[in-house]
């Protein structure tokens, strides 16, 4: 089966909040940083995936990564090198991401993400407000 990872477009954003809202994740801010996701797309035009990047000035971070069940390492691992040429092309100097799951790690520092502590750049993100409240999160980071 064929999957498609595209930059999204405004007639995106609609689609993208149902995927989100089906994964019981935040849609705030998704039509004001349309162009910062990415969507995976199946050979029938169905969204299977998606990765947005919240940015202030120079700082991104990751946020609102859903895929499918049948989403295979090798098509994650895709979908994050394509969001880190897409930090690239938005001139992102530091990418953040934020997450809860220890088996994610080796995965991370292959992306060449490391732990990092929450620090001053992500006070203005309201993603990361919300999460530095869930237990067991880690800050990570990549300088660009």
């Amino acid at each position: 089966m064929s999957k498609t990872i595209r930059q999204a477009v405004i007639a995106d954003a609609l689609p993208i909040i149902a995927f989100l809202k089906q994964a019981d994740l935040s849609t705030e801010g998704v039509y004001g940083s349309i162009d910062r996701f990415l969507v995976v797309e199946n050979e029938e035009g169905d969204i299977i995936g998606t990765l947005g990047i919240e940015t202030r000035g120079k700082v991104g971070l990751l946020r609102s990564l859903v895929v499918t069940p049948s989403f295979s390492t090798e098509e994650l691992f895709a979908l994050f090198q394509e969001s880190l040429k897409l930090a690239k092309e938005k001139e992102i100097e530091r990418l953040y991401l934020i997450t809860n799951r220890q088996a994610s790690l080796r995965f991370f520092h292959l992306l060449g993400f490391s732990e990092s502590s929450f620090v001053d750049d992500l006070a203005g993100f309201v993603h990361a407000q919300k999460l530095s409240t869930v237990d067991n999160c880690m800050v990570m980071k990549l300088e660009m």
